[in-house]
């Protein structure tokens, strides 16, 4: 079984190969900003006001082909690389997270099978999800929380099976679900079994209410209970007692595709305040001529590009340096999610009190899309959880000798473009990620190429200096969980992400070309890394003023406020004009 196979077509207007799935993806949708669209901003905030489920917009997907790329091309889906499933991701969740969040609880119930199932397993849940059905993971658990050894739910062996016995909460899906894989402690450990729920019947699964939350109101977050629950052996993924280890792993995948929900929110974070801005007087002239707006654009849209680079390099890094995801995966997921939610706290600030309130500006779209972006940090495991695995993996790296760099930079920045296919016994995740870090790593040579620009070469030259600080930190900190060590963490991720900044520039600009290839975006890029790292830097207002312009000039444009050049959905505009 491979999750790869031969490379997509181009897609529309040339678009590079890894990401004409979602280019096609995009024009189906339609554009968000149509109240009329069943897949529309509108649409999602009606289903939100009523705590009700987006369902014209889950019909929208259908029909475009969405839960087709949850499975694999090798049983009959799409999903051909990870890097092109984060661009389909994205694309969706410009629209409405909830949509987005629920198809992927769907994936992470499945990933594990299309890793460690069998034949007869992958076909089922590929039948199922084809077919339109939910998937759910039975992971978390009200007493357990993160903590998977303090797991509750048994499955004990019995005559032909098992017998299993708990309850999972707060899981996605928990009550629409048709399939699910349960973590569940049993004998010799903790194995992962695959629940076909229709084919169940009876009594031994009961539904779980679903849970009120803040945001994320049309999603179904809710849970299910198992009593006296007898499976067939066959419901036992992989080997018995490797439960543990498969959810971790399957937890790579996921956590990274976690980053591009948050990036397709930011994107119409930016696009709602970009066009309030444009459109709203203030003492006689366009809200967007003052400068303390202008600044709080250009940041936001640098700390966006910031969390694109670092999301699409863990995104390839699946597909071509799956070794490295145990540390990478986790660093993206800190990283991405945090940053798109600053960029959404930037344009809120934009649009003042007009982001609290349920009508008006984008037909009040902009209060859920807050609420529902707030939780991208926490889902798959919170901050604390993600910098705890940073550290964990970086102080047992600290205790051996160094892995030399092995991974060519040109493959793994070279986003776009596709790979070949890992062999089969590649594709299962790793619990460490090999003490190498190509990305950090291989600072060194990215600033000596960057030497014949002093200022650039002098901000990844800060970065440098802060990884061989945290380095030196870990070999001393051992591993305990200090809030030092914590600390060396967060910092070692913010060099991380500068890192992919820059090789990104190094390695990619020129393919991707337009916005990549200007200077201002990485030097403001950079400039949010070090701010964000404590450490003295200067502003630099000439890119500001050119990241402005050119968000202006995507819009107007109908592309993607990122640095590949993905086309939209031709846009709608609201011919309204706002009010004083």
């Amino acid at each position: 079984m491979t999750l790869l196979d031969a490379p997509p077509a181009p897609g529309p207007e040339g678009s590079l190969p890894t990401f004409a799935a979602a280019a096609r993806l995009e024009q189906a949708l339609g554009c968000p900003f149509d109240p009329g669209g069943g897949f529309s901003l509108a649409e999602g905030v009606r289903a939100d006001e009523l705590d009700a489920e987006p369902t014209a917009a889950y019909e929208a997907a259908w029909a475009a082909g969405l839960h087709r790329h949850l499975v694999p091309v090798s049983e009959g889906g799409r999903l051909g690389s990870f890097e092109s499933l984060m661009a389909v991701v994205r694309a969706t969740s410009r629209r409405d997270l909830a949509v987005s969040v629920g198809l992927g609880s769907t994936l992470l119930a499945a990933t594990p099978v299309w890793v460690w199932g069998d034949d007869a397993q992958r076909r089922r849940v590929a039948e199922l999800v084809l077919g339109r059905a939910w998937g759910t993971a039975g992971i978390s658990e009200e007493a357990a929380g993160s903590d998977l050894l303090a797991t509750g739910t048994r499955a004990v062996p019995a005559p032909g099976g098992y017998v299993l016995d708990g309850e999972k909460w707060l899981v996605g899906n928990g009550r629409r679900s048709s399939f699910a894989t349960v973590l569940a402690a049993s004998d010799p450990s903790y194995g992962l079994f695959l629940l076909d729920f229709d084919a169940l019947g009876g009594d031994a699964v009961k539904r779980l209410e679903k849970v009120r939350t803040h945001g994320l109101r049309g999603h179904d977050l809710s849970g299910f209970a198992l009593s006296g629950c007898r499976v067939g052996a066959g419901a036992l993924l992989g080997r018995p007692g490797r439960g543990i280890e498969m959810v971790s792993g399957m937890l790579q995948f996921t956590r990274t595709l976690v980053g591009a929900s948050s990036l397709g929110a930011a994107d119409t974070a930016l696009r709602i305040a970009l066009r309030h801005a444009r459109g709203r007087m203030l003492y006689g002239r366009p809200s967007l001529a003052m400068a303390p707006v202008r600044s709080l654009l250009a940041r936001g849209f640098a700390d966006l590009l910031v969390a694109e680079c670092t999301g699409l390099a863990a995104a390839r890094g699946l597909d071509v340096a799956r070794q490295r995801m145990a540390l990478w995966s986790a660093v993206a997921k800190y990283v991405v999610p945090g940053l798109c939610v600053d960029t959404v706290n930037a344009c809120a600030e934009v649009l003042s009190a007009r982001a609290h309130l349920r009508e008006g500006v984008a037909g009040g779209a902009f209060q859920k899309l807050l609420r529902d972006v707030a939780i991208t940090p926490v889902f798959e495991g919170t901050e604390l959880v993600q910098l705890d695995t940073v550290r964990a993996q970086l102080a047992g790296a600290a205790r051996r000798r160094r892995a030399p760099a092995a991974l060519p930079l040109p493959t793994l920045f070279g986003f776009g473009e596709p790979v070949v296919s890992p062999a089969p016994r590649e594709l299962r995740p790793s619990l460490t990620f090999g003490g190498a870090d190509e990305v950090v790593d291989l600072l060194d040579e990215a600033v000596e190429e960057l030497a014949g620009d002093p200022e650039l070469a002098g901000l990844a030259r800060t970065l440098l200096k802060v990884r061989d600080e945290t380095r030196t930190a870990f070999a001393g900190l051992g591993t305990l969980r200090t809030a030092e060590a914590y600390e060396a963490a967060r910092r070692h991720c913010l060099v991380h992400a500068g890192a992919c900044c820059v090789h990104t520039w190094l390695r990619r600009r020129s393919a991707l070309g337009g916005l990549a290839t200007e200077r201002a975006w990485l030097s403001l890029a950079l400039r949010r890394v070090v701010a964000r790292l404590g450490l003295p830097v200067p502003s630099d207002p000439a890119a500001e003023e050119l990241l402005v312009r050119r968000l202006g000039e995507l819009d107007d444009d109908d592309r993607a406020f990122s640095l590949v050049p993905q086309r939209l959905a031709p846009q709608h505009r609201d011919p309204t004009p706002e009010r004083r």
